[in-house]
């Protein structure tokens, strides 16, 4: 966070709960109905779960954060492992596709089948970006790139080569000076070679904002970076960023997402701060227009997303503590759900959810109808779940490799 001209974070603190995985609340006809997807930090699964939190499929992956549901029942998703990039994976968990490369963070895959994504490469660090005896030797630049399924590169844009424009529109202090606050609330001003550290990346939908303000037409890129506070937008015409907020307010902020009347929704972390929030905006104004706040009860300093459903409710990634729940307009929760899976190779981060994504009965038909039920694949071994009592029983021991039905479930509040 921007305090007295130095963008302050924090160390990372472990938030995941006691109690019993799964869900712990379901209030059928106020939850928006469907299937929510997600995967263990850094883990070798992705989970794709129902209302009542049973696991109706699964993919074996590679050390993962982040997955996409195909139209087809396919599954787009990135890897950290040796090979680092994007795969597409069929329901059985067969490689269809992939690219290899300097791959982080994010992807949005396009109607055409082109990919935007973010890419990193080391380069020496920007000229008078840095107070003079904070600079690094060199940098990580993020380039987000556009690229064919062949893999192609059919247009990038270097951060790095475009900082001014970022420094000018977001109104950020000259130089650029980062610090980090101690257990003790002591701060250390450090060397930040990850100046940017962009983790979100949204070719920008059609809205009526974006055809009255050409700084968010339909085909730009909006994009966030955590170390700097701030979300922007890129004009894929002019080749500039245009427009930037959040020093000063932001905190660590991931996923900003533009709804469909051009607000933006995002997850401030509030690393710094203590607490996290998540917010909407007018972007022409910068003007709050909601939000979702329960300090001492909801933290989480890094990772998180967020997701606007059908019915105007608010689906939130709390990352740390291995939550996600979904929050009414009047900010009551209706479905809240606790991740029992765990991280399972090198560098794995517990029981933490990088992201989450609520697919529709629609939206995930054409998977199930490549297959004979709602079960996970890939195992003969089936537990027949007749009440949600039960299903907490198998959660407590966890139940990765287990096939899964579901009976009865009924409104839960625990």
């Amino acid at each position: 966070m921007l305090v007295d001209g130095l963008l302050i974070t924090a160390p990372p603190f472990d938030r995941v709960a006691p109690g019993p995985a799964g869900v712990r609340r379901y209030g059928p006809g106020r939850s928006h109905c469907g299937y929510t997807l997600f995967s263990p930090g850094m883990g070798n699964i992705v989970c794709l779960v129902d209302d009542a939190g049973i696991m109706v499929h699964w993919w074996a992956v590679e050390r993962t954060h982040l997955a996409q549901l195909l139209p087809g029942g396919n599954l787009l998703v990135d890897t950290y492992g040796e090979h680092g990039g994007l795969r597409e994976l069929n329901p059985e968990g067969g490689c269809v596709w992939q690219w290899e490369g300097p791959y982080h963070h994010d992807f949005d895959l396009r109607p055409d089948g082109r990919i935007v994504l973010l890419t990193s490469r080391k380069e020496p660090a920007m000229r008078d970006f840095f107070a003079s005896n904070e600079t690094p030797q060199t940098i990580f630049n993020d380039i987000i790139i556009e690229m064919d399924r062949q893999g192609r590169v059919l247009w990038q844009f270097s951060l790095a080569a475009h900082v001014s424009e970022m420094i000018e529109v977001a109104g950020l202090p000259e130089p650029v000076r980062y610090a980090i606050k101690t257990p003790d609330n002591s701060l250390v001003v450090v060397r930040q070679p990850d100046w940017a550290h962009t983790n979100t990346v949204e070719v920008l939908p059609q809205t009526p904002l974006g055809l009255r303000d050409p700084r968010f037409r339909a085909g730009n890129i909006l994009f966030s970076c955590r170390a700097l506070d701030l979300i922007g937008v890129i004009d894929r015409q002019q080749e500039k960023v245009v427009w930037a907020w959040g020093p000063g307010t932001l905190d660590g902020q991931h996923q900003p997402t533009m709804l469909p009347d051009g607000h933006l929704l995002m997850f401030d972390n509030g690393t710094y701060r203590g607490y996290s929030v998540v917010r909407e905006i007018a972007p022409e104004s910068g003007v709050q227009v909601w939000e979702y706040s329960a300090p001492g009860a909801f933290f989480s300093p890094y990772r998180s997303g967020v997701q606007r459903l059908g019915n105007g409710n608010t689906l939130i990634c709390e990352s740390d503590a291995g939550r996600i729940f979904e929050v009414t307009p009047q900010r009551e929760i209706v479905w809240d759900y606790y991740s029992p899976f765990w991280g399972t190779n090198t560098a794995n981060e517990g029981r933490h959810v990088y992201r989450a994504t609520r697919y529709t009965e629609e939206e995930v038909s054409s998977l199930f109808c490549q297959k004979p039920g709602p079960s996970a694949v890939g195992n003969d071994r089936r537990i027949t779940v007749k009440s949600f009592g039960e299903a907490l029983e198998h959660y407590e021991s966890g139940f990765l490799g287990k096939s899964w039905t579901v009976e009865e479930c009924s409104d839960i509040s625990l």
